[in-house]
């Protein structure tokens, strides 16, 4: 998994969970500039955690059946 791999992902993470916290925050009768700032902060440390600890498991070679992310190795167990 490349550096664009990691990218789209982080990219998407980020916009997700911006667009989340911006509406959430709007919806609490924030102002659009405070709630921007909110949503922008909070994403870059959500996006920040989730891309490093997903880096360190895939290293380790943990799966993620959410994330799909590894490929699936035949198993000989089933």
């Amino acid at each position: 998994m490349g550096f664009k791999f990691w990218f789209v992902r982080a990219l998407k993470v980020f916009l997700g969970v911006a667009a989340l916290l911006f509406i959430v925050e709007l919806l609490k009768q924030h102002s659009v500039q405070e709630a921007l700032i909110f949503a922008c902060t909070w994403s870059s440390i959500t996006t920040t955690i989730f891309i490093c600890s997903r880096l360190y498991q895939s290293r380790k070679g943990v799966e993620c059946a959410l994330c799909n992310d590894i490929p699936n190795k035949s198993d000989k167990n089933t």
